[in-house]
């Protein structure tokens, strides 16, 4: 389980996450869905800490760790325990798709270079891009670069995966292939949280969907209940302009 409380964070004069309280319960899918620039992406990048809030706590599974007072260490658990797929891929361009997968193994987890190479294999089939292991991200298309960052996410086996709109800058004919690989995830109880514009993909795989605006937590649902009946006047308000 993940638990984060008073999470605040400010870029400048503006309050970009104003004391957000989120719990995210072990094997769930949480996606979250609002207007651009209202905090999503943020907030995912606190709890990787590729952002560093002003305050708050978060806790994963049995470890709690302070924002003001983190250490290099606390860093480094805080990342070991959550993995980042980015709306690029930001995959190393010198490196093979299999390497990708590798190297975080055997940098961060000091694993041999035969059983690294044994598990990124088996994630690349698992992402459907064992074909194509010894290919460099130039010849790569959108969607296939974005499933090799999804194999390399899961390569050091996170408490949770965060996904940063994974198809926002993807062509539309290539964005089927990376919601399928999230899909298949979410069947096998992988814990997730996913901020993403595609509604239709919202309503297929979240266990909870978090409607988020101006840096606060809106209305939060299991997404029948959110899409269907949401509570608050501005939810409804959202929704009826981005029906998909």
């Amino acid at each position: 389980m993940l638990e984060i409380k008073n999470l605040s964070k400010r870029f400048g004069d503006q309050q970009v996450l104003d004391n957000i309280d989120l719990k995210i319960e072990k094997g769930k899918v949480f996606v979250v869905i609002g207007p651009s620039g209202t905090g999503k992406s943020t907030l995912l990048r606190c709890i990787n800490v590729l952002e560093r809030p002003e305050k708050g706590t978060i806790q994963l599974e049995n470890h709690t760790f302070d924002y003001e007072n983190l250490s290099k260490s606390d860093i480094k658990a805080l990342r070991t325990h959550t993995s980042m797929v980015f709306q690029n891929s930001n995959l190393y361009r010198n490196k093979t798709a299999l390497e990708n997968v590798t190297t975080p193994l055997i940098l961060v987890k000091r694993m041999p270079k035969s059983e690294a190479e044994e598990i990124g294999l088996s994630l690349l089939k698992k992402v459907g891009m064992l074909h194509k292991k010894d290919a460099y991200p130039e010849t790569l298309s959108g969607g296939e670069k974005q499933r090799v960052g999804i194999a390399r996410a899961l390569a050091v086996n996170p408490d949770i995966i965060l996904f940063d709109e994974p198809t926002s800058a993807l062509d539309p004919e290539l964005v089927s292939e990376v919601l399928d690989v999230i899909k298949d995830l979410a069947k096998q109880h992988t814990t997730m949280m996913i901020v993403t514009h595609e509604i239709k993909f919202a309503r297929n795989v979240a266990d909870e969907v978090i409607f988020m605006e101006n840096g606060h937590i809106v209305e939060q649902a299991p997404p029948q209940e959110l899409f269907e009946n949401p509570k608050e006047e501005r939810t409804k308000q959202f929704l009826a302009k981005n029906k998909k």
